[in-house]
């Protein structure tokens, strides 16, 4: 199974478990906190040797992460348990996009031929917004190579309205 399906899985019970006691930002919390420790490289390297018994790995949840929420101390430990603890950034990413679609919020990574100030970026916003009939958080970024127009990334959709893109789709056409 691929890491991120695996990942995926595992924040789908943890959202569940956070969104029933209605704890989804505390969460959000303790695995950013936990992610931050885990990747340092000392700490990944503990949790990645072999020569480290799980009883070890296991005490050291309980000795970093004391003040945590015990659930998701609980998924430190499953983790540890199953050696998947290198899941943890995965699983936080994942949990963020469960908790943003729950609250109705996309991210649109949108591509603009030249800086736009924040009115446009605002409108931006509006309009991709009433499209998705959801709120948009875009992130933005300048490519001179599409000429004009936008080109815009909301989940797995892709809208290019670029210059770029309307030629080579008029290239594509007059080829045939």
């Amino acid at each position: 199974m691929k890491p991120s399906s695996t990942a995926r899985r595992y924040a789908e019970a943890a959202f569940e478990v956070a969104r029933r006691d209605g704890q989804t930002d505390e969460w959000v919390r303790d695995l950013a906190r936990a992610t931050e420790a885990l990747v340092q490289p000392d700490a990944a390297a503990f949790f990645r040797t072999p020569d480290v018994s799980r009883e070890d790995k296991l005490a050291a949840i309980d000795r970093i992460f004391g003040g945590m929420q015990p659930q998701v101390k609980n998924l430190l430990r499953i983790l540890v348990s199953r050696q998947r603890i290198y899941l943890m950034p995965a699983i936080l990413r994942e949990f963020v996009a469960l908790k943003r679609q729950a609250e109705g919020i996309a991210e649109a990574y949108v591509t603009v031929a030249r800086p736009v100030d924040d009115s446009e970026e605002q409108e931006i916003s509006r309009r991709l917004g009433e499209m998705t009939g959801k709120r948009i958080e875009i992130h933005t970024s300048v490519d001179p190579s599409i000429l004009g127009g936008i080109v815009v990334r909301i989940g797995d959709k892709l809208i290019d309205a670029s210059v770029a893109g309307r030629l080579q789709r008029l290239r594509q056409e007059m080829a045939v």
